[in-house]
């Protein structure tokens, strides 16, 4: 069993090409335990193992140019390269407004040319998030808390100046902010609060955040996934962002065999799917 494993662009890990780098190395090694060959590669260098022979690919690159070159390897993919692009904020707000709208905070897609305009319905009373809508984070600046709205101009020209085309506007939900991680998704699943010493520490149901967190995932189709939620005075769970691969820095050595063992699943499934077929023949 052969492994591709590609390593995430620097301009898409801000202040984590560390982390994000000891992860997809940690799960590589634990993957060779269960007797899978590896190669680990940086994007730079994709163009040289693309006529190889690959049975699963693990991309964490997400810029387009990479994902085009892969998206056709004959292979299973973990994270799949059409998943890697429903977690670009465009593409997760109609997926999700589709399934999920009931744990989603109230959102709009704008393009550049139509922002800021009118001030959305849902402002009041706590200002919106301002988001590009492409990518996730490349830098600090890419999200923006937006109290006054006047103040959306400068978020526009940051924007404009680093060519992004349009921006996702979301309601601003009170509450303790939480970090989380999973995989499957409904195999193994984590969290944390973001900032712990500001939080309220609002009750939850922690198979909830679960459970709502496992319903964003499928409705972009991530297996191994990272996100953010808000928890209400209310107790109600919103998840507000989704991404493929996270860096899992606060729980690698515990998730490590985890997503390893998905992988192997993965693969397994492959070849059984593969036996059935030459038996039908």
């Amino acid at each position: 069993m052969r492994c591709l494993s590609i390593f995430r662009e620097i301009t898409n890990s801000p202040n984590r090409e560390n982390d994000d780098a000891l992860i997809l190395k940690a799960v590589c090694d634990e993957m060779i335990k269960l007797g899978i060959k590896v190669h680990l590669i940086e994007p730079e260098v994709i163009d040289d193992v693309l006529n190889n022979d690959w049975d699963v690919v693990v991309p964490m690159c997400e810029n387009p140019e990479n994902l085009e070159k892969i998206k056709n390897i004959k292979a299973v993919f973990v994270n799949p390269v059409e998943s890697v692009y429903n977690c670009y904020r465009r593409n997760m707000f109609n997926l999700v407004n589709k399934s999920c709208a009931d744990i989603f905070p109230e959102s709009m897609m704008r393009s550049m040319k139509d922002f800021p305009g009118e001030k959305p319905d849902f402002f009041e009373p706590h200002g919106v998030w301002v988001k590009r809508g492409d990518v996730h984070n490349t830098c600090l600046h890419d999200v923006h808390y937006v109290k006054r709205w006047e103040d959306a101009v400068r978020v526009k020209e940051d924007f404009e100046k680093r060519n992004i085309k349009d921006v996702m506007i979301q309601r601003h939900i009170e509450g303790d902010l939480i970090k989380f991680y999973g995989v499957g998704p409904g195999k193994w699943f984590s969290w944390f609060y973001h900032k712990p010493t500001v939080v309220k520490n609002y009750k939850f149901d922690e198979n909830s955040l679960h459970k709502n967190a496992s319903r964003f995932a499928k409705a972009v189709g991530v297996e191994v996934y990272g996100g953010d939620a808000i928890v209400t005075s209310e107790s109600k769970i919103y998840i507000i962002d989704i991404n493929s691969w996270p860096s899992f820095a606060r729980v690698r050595n515990e998730v490590k065999k985890h997503i390893a063992e998905h992988i192997f699943g993965v693969l397994k499934e492959k070849s059984k799917t593969e036996e059935t077929q030459k038996i039908k023949r």
